[in-house]
């Protein structure tokens, strides 16, 4: 890799410079070679646009570095080196910038967990725990393969949640733009019967011509109030309450609903057995678990889980008495227990949840789109049947 180094030469006069070297190290030893005295050495990063350096890296490209740092842990590489290989990588400068801390962090002898952990990635608490137990079984490959995973799940249940309701929403939006049409374009040219035959036209005919002549006449302060409406939708969606708020009320709905408490115990589920693998303390795994989970009233109750194990219940009945999970859910942990296998069903049953929570999905989407079409259809049907009323009625008019 490449390194830009700052540099006193024996006269005195500064030395400027760009040089190739395993590590940072190495490229220490090669300065002092050249009889320079150095001064600042960092990892040379591609040039980037300022704009690009100023947002933040995205959560996907976050999870493909660590999936390619527990590579090179499982390979043999060591730390030191691994983390300046990827301060020197392609990747977002805040990413190699944060890596290229942590190298210099763990080169003064602190702990990898510690120089993680203050990094200004935004990894999930989970990983952070994850860190710290391998530290103390000397896994650490093996723990960061594992948080890259569930972290990837996670992306993964997210990404899922978006694309199912990206379809309905384009759908309800182009609805709207056909509608917006018709009645500010279409409707407006029979105003004209309007204004000579209004007592002979039906209601309907008259209501909707109505409003049509009213928002074409009014167009600029329909627009206004639809951009300061707009405005206002984007400005809520962006407070994490409100976010936090329709996720509870989608939550309760009838077909959304099942499919986001099933992948959010999913995760839950997920989550623990990961910790637990990895010889996480199960107090504290719960805690994490816990903490990963979305909906706010599940959170609660996996928190009085937490609390009853804490009390000296077993987890299967603290799950069963705070009514977390679902039958299979609870079979499946108290077999864990008995077995001692419980990560690995805790894994199981996160995969049963995900591929449940798939199904409902898929269902809840077959329903969505229909109804969608229909509500749209029905609105243009009742515009179109209004115009057509009224040019019926004008047509049976006697002359």
């Amino acid at each position: 890799m490449s390194f830009r180094f700052r540099a006193v030469d024996a006269q005195g006069r500064e030395v400027t410079g760009l040089l190739d070297a395993s590590d940072e190290r190495a490229a220490q030893r090669e300065i002092v070679r050249r009889g320079l005295v150095a001064v600042a050495i960092e990892p040379d990063r591609p040039a980037v646009g300022d704009w690009a350096a100023r947002l933040p890296p995205a959560p996907r490209e976050l999870q493909l570095v660590l999936q390619e740092f527990a590579t090179l842990i499982d390979s043999g590489v060591s730390l030191a080196v691994a983390l300046s290989s990827l301060a020197g990588s392609s990747h977002h400068p805040r990413i190699t910038a944060a890596f290229a801390d942590m190298a210099r962090a763990v080169r003064r002898g602190e702990r990898f967990a510690d120089a993680l952990r203050a990094s200004p990635l935004p990894l999930p608490a989970y990983l952070h725990q994850l860190v710290e137990a391998s530290e103390l079984t000397g896994r650490l490959g093996a723990a960061l393969e594992d948080g890259a995973r569930q972290y990837e799940y996670d992306l993964r249940v997210q990404s899922e949640l978006r694309s199912a309701l990206v379809y309905p929403a384009v759908l309800v939006a182009s609805g709207i733009a056909a509608v917006g049409i018709i009645f500010l374009w279409v409707v407006p040219r029979f105003g004209g019967l309007l204004e000579q035959r209004a007592e002979q036209l039906p209601d309907l005919s008259r209501w909707v011509i109505g409003g049509g002549v009213w928002f074409a006449d009014h167009a600029g302060v329909v627009a206004l109030a639809a951009a300061a409406l707009l405005a206002l939708l984007v400005g809520l969606l962006r407070r994490r309450e409100v976010r936090q708020r329709l996720l509870e009320t989608a939550a309760r709905a009838p077909l959304l609903g099942p499919w986001l408490v099933e992948s959010e115990v999913g995760r839950w589920s997920g989550t623990l057995g990961t910790l637990l693998a990895n010889r996480v303390e199960l107090t504290r795994a719960l805690e994490l678990a816990a903490a990963s989970v979305g909906l706010e009233f599940l959170q609660v109750r996996l928190r009085q889980v937490t609390r009853s194990v804490r009390g000296g219940s077993t987890l299967s009945h603290a799950l069963r008495e705070h009514r977390a999970l679902n039958a299979t859910g609870y079979d499946l942990v108290a077999v864990g227990e008995a077995s001692g296998e419980l990560p690995k069903l805790l894994l199981a049953l996160s995969r049963l949840y995900q591929s449940t929570g798939r199904e409902r999905m898929q269902r809840a989407l077959k329903l969505i789109e229909p109804a969608a079409i229909i509500v749209i259809g029905g609105v243009i049907g009742v515009l179109v049947t209004a115009v057509i009323l009224a040019i019926t009625s004008v047509n049976d008019l006697p002359l």
